[in-house]
């Protein structure tokens, strides 16, 4: 699904002064902007609420104090979240309402509960590469805690996840590429600093902010992308035709010397746009300024 922003409002070619800086914002197509503004403060102070909601499930479990610190929300495919995970994880797939919620959890912090919970000090768990079925039994355990948790601490704003899978491995059922999620991650403040994350269907999210919008057709989607993108400032240059020439020439120049051009005198220079090259034109002048006069369009010669 692609959400664009309606703006009927028609527009005119801008002509930017030679020198003149130009803010351009990047966009980063990996991680698009559909949430903004109120919405993301919105949704990021209610998922700090469930950061600090899971440090105190942790501390009750493992009688260790701990404090979870969320980052703010990205927007990412699933794929990219799942890429995304360092050494061996755990993940906890979950029914969200209508969409999917994926929790993830690195092994030795899960190892490390687990051995808390059963009255270790968990000191040879958070460095562990395998945990037993107990172990795994008791991260479940915890990592379903952690889910319930969302609605409540949310105040309502999420709602429930129904855990349906935990192990090494995500979900089948998950669309890695096409499914955007929004990703929040937590960094647990104790000795070794480790982090929990957990990335949401972003329809639900956008469902429940009250933020959805109808979906476009492709075809008008591509015709808007197509009006942004010829509206995106370019350097535009003319040049002739290269000549090479070897470095004794360039060395040995001194004021006045002349260089014969491979650029016959009868044909028209090139027009560039950032560097390739995309029409022909003549030299001409406006006003007190050099100027070009362009002798085709699109391959026609006028």
């Amino acid at each position: 699904m692609i959400r664009t922003v309606t703006d009927r409002t028609p527009h005119r070619a801008l002509v930017h002064a030679p020198g003149e800086a130009l803010d351009v914002q990047p966009y980063d197509f990996e991680s698009p902007e559909l949430i903004s503004g109120d919405d993301r403060d919105r949704l990021d102070s209610a998922l700090e609420a469930w950061g600090r909601q899971l440090g105190t499930q942790i501390t009750a479990k493992t009688r260790a104090v701990v404090d979870v610190a969320t980052a703010p929300s990205r927007i990412q495919s699933f794929g990219a979240y799942i890429a995304s995970a360092e050494g061996p994880t755990l993940w906890a797939s979950a029914q969200l309402g209508t969409g999917r919620a994926l929790y993830r959890v690195p092994l030795a912090e899960a190892g490390y509960w687990a051995a808390r919970m059963l009255g270790a000090s968990g000191d040879k768990a958070g460095t562990a590469t395998t945990i037993t079925g107990v172990e795994r039994g008791l991260a479940r355990a915890a990592a379903a805690e952690h889910l319930a948790e969302l609605k409540p601490a949310t105040g309502g704003l999420m709602p429930e996840p129904v855990l349906q899978a935990f192990g090494a491995e995500p979900s089948a059922s998950i669309d890695r590429d096409a499914q955007a999620v929004v990703v929040v991650v937590g960094t647990l403040r104790k000795g070794e600093r480790r982090q929990l994350s957990l990335a949401i269907d972003v329809d639900v999210v956008l469902e429940c902010l009250g933020a959805v919008s109808p979906q476009q057709d492709a075809a008008e989607v591509t015709a808007r992308i197509g009006d942004h993108l010829a509206l995106a400032p370019v350097e535009v240059a003319l040049r002739f035709a290269p000549t090479r020439v070897g470095p004794n020439t360039v060395l040995d120049l001194a004021e006045g010397d002349l260089i014969p051009l491979a650029h016959l005198a009868d044909r028209p220079l090139i027009i560039t746009l950032d560097g390739q090259p995309v029409l022909h034109a003549a030299v001409g002048g406006n006003g007190e300024r050099l100027a070009c006069v362009v002798v085709e369009s699109n391959g026609d010669a006028r």
